[in-house]
């Protein structure tokens, strides 16, 4: 996970010596205000050079802080963008048996407040780890030149504060764990709820979906609240520990300068050095407390980037020909929908798929179109094995329709041609008039600029899925599935976008559909049924 913070190379190794920098600048501020106290007996003369000296490291120490504050947060940004842009990358990569593993909420709840959690608990925890230890080491060597003693004072002192302090900070790693898992249960709870939104207010559920979101959000917040009220006890309990060993480094340093071991301004500067001695130390606990909250999420990580990306194999192109199944047995855990199923769709025929509910007409259509791949058997279209040719080349060659249209918060026309600039104006208008949207585009006053909202709630389901059907029928494919197409259109409207597409000789086409009436049927090549896991020829037009 390291390597996202240390990408450049160049760029690390600088933000090291500013780190250097800026925490041994920080540390030498105390002899600064020791010098300027040692002034007192001196001459005016000694006071204001003393003092000039003082105000050029003051300048020249905000100047690195700032430097190093500014390249700090780059590199944070820069590592939260890579690891975002990685993840999602390596979700979206997957194939589809392996993205359906985790929900939705779940891998939005990886890109936002995982996200947050590892940056602050790891990435963030790991400067904070430098910036001490430079601090630690710097403030020491200091020390060890004026008075070993008082180092000696300082870290009997540090390791008595970090015994006291690691029993308050036990808890605070399984507060931590605990909230974010009651994190991951809210953002899943909150997306079914906006997600089934319709079919709450159908059957009038609010006030069971409002109790649940309260206690879901009253979980996550006392989960919250929980890890707050550690933080708060280790911080009262930390600040009583440093401010009683201030005091006592303090009066050690007092005794030592009494004794003419020091001068009286050396008091001063221990008085600033102690916490820079004693606070790395005393932070150890919540280091490892936050190293160990963030490795949960370390793992989850893992899991995702270590998951295999789909193959972009770029030497199969599907060509047109005849689409065999030998032998295809598929199924969800121990139902299986298919059974060593064979038959084989000839080139340019156009077939209607019938069958009861459950059958697997659906899971058919899907492993035609390669995005299931979790079967035995083999499926070729003219002989090469559709699992040997990449995603790409596969949706080029064959297109799906389904029942469920999904559109992009966008444009009709990006939704139409799916953000490719390929396309002309006339194809796009063909498409857009053979589907009848033609008249829906040109009473809208930004006619096919005009937005979609979320997956289309201001078009009907039936305008919907004829933006499904042009994107489709803009691809051009050589195999066209249809699941239920014309399920959400007026019967004259379907039957008229049936008949348009049925006189594409040039496609093979599959279409599953409820409908058995004999003028439709009879519209195609060729009847099958899906029974039993096999396919059945049931009357042969060809």
């Amino acid at each position: 996970m390291i390597r996202y913070m240390t990408k450049k190379k160049l760029l690390t190794i600088f933000v090291i010596f500013l780190m250097i920098a800026s925490g041994v600048g920080g540390t030498l501020f105390s002899l600064v205000m020791s010098a300027l106290i040692d002034c007192v007996s001196e001459q005016q003369d000694k006071l204001i050079s003393t003092l000039l000296y003082s105000l050029l490291f003051v300048v020249i120490y905000i100047l690195l802080e700032a430097g190093y504050n500014y390249v700090k947060a780059y590199i944070i940004a820069e590592t939260r963008k890579n690891l975002k842009n990685n993840l999602f990358e390596h979700i979206y990569l997957q194939n589809m048996m392996d993205f359906e593993t985790q929900s939705s909420a779940e891998y939005i709840n990886e890109l936002s407040n995982n996200i947050t959690i590892i940056e602050d608990t790891y990435f963030r925890n790991i400067i904070r780890t430098g910036e001490m230890l430079v601090a630690f080491l710097s403030s020491s060597l200091i020390t060890i030149i004026v008075q070993p003693v008082m180092l000696i004072v300082m870290l009997v002192l540090a390791f008595i504060t970090l015994g006291t302090t690691r029993i308050t900070t036990r808890p605070l790693e399984k507060s931590m764990r605990e909230y974010s898992g009651k994190l991951g249960e809210y953002m899943e709870e909150i997306k079914d709820d906006f997600s089934g939104f319709g079919i709450i207010h159908l059957f009038h559920m609010m006030g069971a979906i409002i109790s649940k979101h309260r206690t879901k959000n009253t979980e996550v917040e006392v989960a919250k609240r929980k890890g707050e009220n550690y933080r708060v006890i280790c911080a009262c309990v930390g600040e009583f520990v440093g401010l009683l060993s201030t005091v006592l480094v303090m009066a050690a340093a007092a005794f030592f300068s009494q004794k003419g071991l020091f001068s009286a301004g050396m008091v001063i500067a221990f008085g600033h050095l102690i916490g820079k001695v004693v606070s790395p130390i005393t932070s150890i606990p919540t280091v490892i407390a936050n190293f160990c909250a963030a490795r949960p999420i370390k793992e989850q990580f893992a899991k995702i980037l270590d998951k295999q990306k789909m193959q972009d194999m770029s030497g199969e192109v599907l060509l047109k020909g005849d689409i065999t199944l030998e032998g295809i047995t598929y199924g969800y855990g121990e139902k299986k929908v298919l059974r060593d199923c064979t038959y084989c769709f000839k080139e340019g025929k156009h077939y209607v798929l019938l069958g009861s509910s459950g059958t697997g007409k659906s899971s058919l259509l899907n492993l035609l179109a390669g995005i299931y791949q979790n079967y035995t058997g083999k499926i070729a279209v003219k002989d090469i094995d559709i699992k040997n040719v990449s995603r790409k080349n596969m949706s080029e060659a064959i297109t799906m329709v389904k029942q469920d249209t999904f559109l992009f918060n966008d444009t009709i026309r990006n939704n139409i041609t799916l953000f490719c600039d390929d396309y002309s104006e006339q194809k796009i208008s063909d498409v857009v008039e053979q589907t009848g949207l033609k008249k829906m585009v040109a009473a809208l006053p930004e006619g096919i600029e005009t937005m979609v909202h979320e997956n289309g709630s201001n078009f009907s389901g039936g305008e919907k899925q004829r933006i499904g059907l042009a994107r489709a029928l803009l691809r051009n494919s050589q195999v066209l599935l249809l699941d239920e197409f014309t399920a959400n259109l007026d019967p004259d409207i379907a039957q008229e976008l049936e008949d348009n597409i049925l006189k594409r000789k040039d496609k093979t086409i599959i279409t599953v559909t409820h409908q058995q009436t004999k003028e439709k049927l009879e519209k195609y090549d060729q009847v099958i049924v899906l029974k039993d896991g096999k396919l059945e020829e049931c009357g042969i037009r060809m």
